[in-house]
């Protein structure tokens, strides 16, 4: 009779649930925000925000939140959550107009 999986990993005491994926995020919402500009404040919560409302680069997102404009440390981060958060954005659907 084979052994049942939780025995197996009870007695051998390895279980990577490696057959599990999830989705981050999810997960991302529930953490608190990153601080990702010390100069003005920004958290990443507020970059993804001001990506899922139309921001699609750096220059509009330094206008828009003051992200990168004094010493330029965070530039590189912002633009990473910028790019992620766009790859991540649902498609707008175009809908015809009834005629």
């Amino acid at each position: 009779m084979p052994e049942s999986t939780a025995s197996h990993t009870k007695r051998n005491g390895i279980d990577n649930h490696s057959h599990l994926r999830l989705d981050y995020r999810h997960a991302l919402k529930a953490l608190k925000p990153m601080y990702v500009c010390i100069c003005n404040a920004i958290t990443d919560k507020q970059i993804r925000q001001a990506a899922e409302a139309g921001v699609r680069d750096l220059w509009t997102l330094q206008k828009e939140l003051g992200v990168a404009s004094n010493c330029g440390a965070c530039k590189e981060m912002a633009s990473e959550i910028l790019r992620e958060t766009a790859t991540h954005a649902q498609p707008r659907i175009y809908t015809p107009a009834v005629a």
